[in-house]
């Protein structure tokens, strides 16, 4: 038989949502997959969608936040492996067959995918292998949370998971890219959703960032470039949430401070960009995601 392996989807609030997550883990290929809900409404809020057969169902009595969501997930998960999954996000039928065939192949014990946003935007791996330097710099995407397939021992080796509103995955990431070598498989094999209430998009990015940034500070003394550029990325965050909530000259100097530390196109287009507001920033998002 092969290898068991978990997925664990922390919720909080989306059952719509999370229907279609939960059937995307049971429409996988690989043939042997349990699923991990954690219900983190405090309230039993996801029993009505979770709580059913084939599916492990955890309600929590108080609402957590992510991380030590999935450290309860992780630690109920019975899978020699364990793949990460958001609630609003899916995987494709393929997607851990795919990576578990090529993590057999890898001295790696952590594998990632690339995803498709539902408004068709697409991200492929550009990088793998020892990734800490990557990491550190906030430039593993799409090394994200949905997109993880990790070995449990290693996994469960980190618990409990450190609870970072806004820089879940960083710091994660981070932690696994010290232990391990990374596998990517260059397909696009998760679907990630656009949701305009996602913590990703208020200010607590910005301060997880910043507090990952002190954390690591020994960690960042090895690689200097790395923390220029997450120095960079960290005010290139703060001046879009500042430029979208009509904040322009706070945007303007979060660009600025972004290019000032890491001089290139890429944080010069941001800052050109951000002079026309809102609108003319997103049209110009393609052309730097190019650049980097």
């Amino acid at each position: 038989m092969p290898p068991l392996v978990s997925v664990v989807i922390p919720t909080h609030y989306r059952n719509e949502r999370l229907v279609e997550s939960i059937e995307s883990v049971q429409a996988q290929t690989y043939p042997d997959v349990e699923c991990v809900v954690v219900d983190d409404s405090g309230e039993g809020h996801a029993a009505p969608v979770a709580d059913r057969p084939a599916v492990t169902y955890l309600a929590l009595d108080e609402n957590r936040g992510g991380n030590p969501a999935r450290t309860v997930g992780i630690e109920h998960a019975e899978g020699h492996y364990v793949h990460l999954l958001d609630d609003d996000d899916r995987l494709h039928p393929e997607r851990i067959e795919r990576g578990m065939d090529s993590l057999r192949a890898s001295d790696a014990r952590v594998g990632f995918c690339g995803f498709r946003f539902e408004n068709g935007d697409e991200r492929y791996p550009h990088a793998d292998g020892a990734m800490l330097d990557t990491a550190l710099a906030f430039d593993a995407s799409p090394c994200l949370t949905s997109t993880l397939l990790v070995e449990g021992e290693l996994l469960r080796s980190l618990l409990p998971l450190a609870d970072r509103p806004g820089g879940d995955d960083l710091g994660l990431i981070i932690e696994l890219a010290r232990e391990t070598r990374f596998d990517a498989v260059d397909e696009l094999l998760v679907t990630r959703a656009v949701e305009p209430d996602s913590r990703g998009k208020s200010t607590g990015l910005v301060e997880g960032r910043r507090d990952i940034i002190e954390e690591y500070a020994d960690c960042y003394e090895q690689y200097p470039t790395a923390r220029r550029r997450a120095i960079a990325d960290t005010a290139r965050v703060a001046g879009a949430q500042l430029l979208r909530a009509g904040e322009r000259r706070a945007a303007l100097g979060e660009f600025w401070r972004a290019f000032r530390t890491q001089p290139t196109p890429a944080r010069a287009v941001p800052l050109v960009a951000a002079l026309g507001g809102w609108r003319c920033y997103r049209a110009s998002e393609h052309l730097t995601v190019r650049l980097q």
